[in-house]
């Protein structure tokens, strides 16, 4: 090597420095965009769009994600440790039913700013792929003993009647998420008042106080079966005209 090359070499490799600091430069611009894209517009926003939010070229978000579902990934792992934090703060609570309470209002909050986490849990067999099968085990394995265990522990403590389980909790959890996304554009937080008119429902009543539950509860595997076959929405689910008079 000649001392032209010499020289030449240290200063190849320190150009190639700022190069990896913009790249992950960008790469949090990107995420931060398609954070603020998604939440406002679902996960059916393109990558221009999101590229447009970052004041980034087009070319450069694909160069970092190479489709949409790529970037929905990353996004989701955040998604995992808050879902992950909202359930370790809820368990912490001194009584049960403050820990339910917590949880599910905690998870109606975050999904009511973001309309794209309301695309995954509403959508989970069309948007498996993007939250992946080891992502879902995870939240599986956190989220369901600890729910489990506070639901038990209402009930002995005699704030959550005794007829309801766990999978009730799961129904009116996706049923309350449904009704955010009906809302969303015209009442925003009109959630709070439906989920008070529901906790009260839950709420444990002296003996002959309430109305008995007609129907057995689902299992874990029936609520699972649910998940992964319903569709929402007008893209996914049919909706029918009514007939003319």
């Amino acid at each position: 090597m000649n001392a032209k090359s010499e020289m030449a070499a240290p200063d190849a490799a320190t150009a190639t420095r700022p190069l990896r600091r913009d790249a992950e430069r960008n790469r949090q611009l990107i995420l931060g965009a398609a954070k603020v894209v998604f939440a406002q517009r679902g996960l059916e926003a393109s990558l221009d769009e999101i590229a447009k939010e970052a004041g980034l070229g087009v070319g450069t978000v694909y160069r970092r994600f190479p489709n949409r579902d790529a970037l929905i990934d990353a996004l989701l792992d955040d998604t995992v440790a808050s879902i992950e934090r909202i359930v370790d703060e809820a368990a912490e609570l001194p009584r049960a039913w403050d820990g339910l309470v917590y949880f599910i209002t905690e998870m109606l909050e975050k999904q009511g700013n973001d309309k794209g986490l309301r695309d995954v849990m509403l959508t989970r067999e069309s948007h498996l792929n993007e939250w992946g099968p080891e992502k879902d085990d995870i939240i599986r394995a956190k989220v369901t003993p600890v729910v489990d265990h506070l639901v038990r522990r209402a009930q002995q403590e005699g704030d959550l009647r005794e007829d309801v389980a766990t999978t009730d909790l799961g129904i009116i959890m996706i049923a309350s998420v449904s009704m955010v996304e009906f809302t969303a554009a015209v009442a925003p937080d009109i959630w709070r008042r439906q989920l008070s008119i529901t906790l009260d429902g839950l709420r444990a009543r002296p003996a002959g106080a309430t109305i008995p539950l007609t129907q057995p509860p689902i299992d874990d595997a029936q609520l699972d079966v649910c998940m992964t076959g319903w569709k929402y929405g007008s893209r996914q689910t049919p909706r029918q005209r009514p007939k003319p008079c």
